[in-house]
């Protein structure tokens, strides 16, 4: 069996991170509202938060995939260099 390279054992300690910064924060918010004011939030209220939490780092997650992809197969190089043209036009 081959050896996970450095670029997967990089991919799973961030996302085993991202879920543990994530049970970190929801434990804060729970913390924070059980102690605020006698302020309580409902079971349907728990399940919304932490459903929007999942999206936000499932989108955030696809955009930097997008990006990384992106950059590596040069898509973003021409919009580079007509802002290099357009600036420089006078040196070539």
């Amino acid at each position: 069996m081959a050896k996970p390279s450095f670029a997967a054992k990089l991919i799973g300690g961030l996302a085993v991170g991202a879920v543990i910064a994530t049970c970190v924060v929801m434990g804060l918010v729970w913390l924070l509202s059980r102690s605020s004011m006698g302020a309580d939030m409902s079971g349907h209220g728990w399940v919304a938060l932490l459903a929007g939490t999942v999206v936000s780092f499932i989108v955030a997650g696809v955009l930097t995939t997008v990006l990384v992809l992106g950059r590596r197969n040069g898509f973003d190089e021409g919009a580079h260099e007509i802002v290099w043209d357009t600036r420089h036009s006078d040196e070539a």
